[in-house]
């Protein structure tokens, strides 16, 4: 989904992300969950990496906080992978 900053955040099982760097195949991720506040206590360091050509790895780190979407409620102006290509 577009954020408020004209980029992209992705939303995989109920939590979100936000872009964190692009490669030539790949886009790592990191969680927007506590990440661009300036206390560190309540950041979440779970993260992922999208291949261009489709596949997600998450990073070894979980979530220290429950999902922020679930089906009733998940925004909606989402955009499928061919739509941001």
């Amino acid at each position: 989904m577009r954020n408020q900053k004209q980029g992209y955040n992705l939303i995989f099982n109920g939590y979100m992300y936000k872009k964190e760097a692009s490669f030539r195949s790949t886009v790592n991720w990191i969680c927007s969950d506590g990440n661009g506040k300036r206390l560190t206590e309540n950041k979440c360091s779970a993260r992922a990496i999208t291949k261009y050509k489709g596949g997600i790895k998450l990073g070894k780190n979980p979530h220290n906080h429950p999902p922020r979407f679930s089906g009733h409620n998940m925004p909606p102006k989402l955009m499928t992978k061919d739509e941001v290509l």
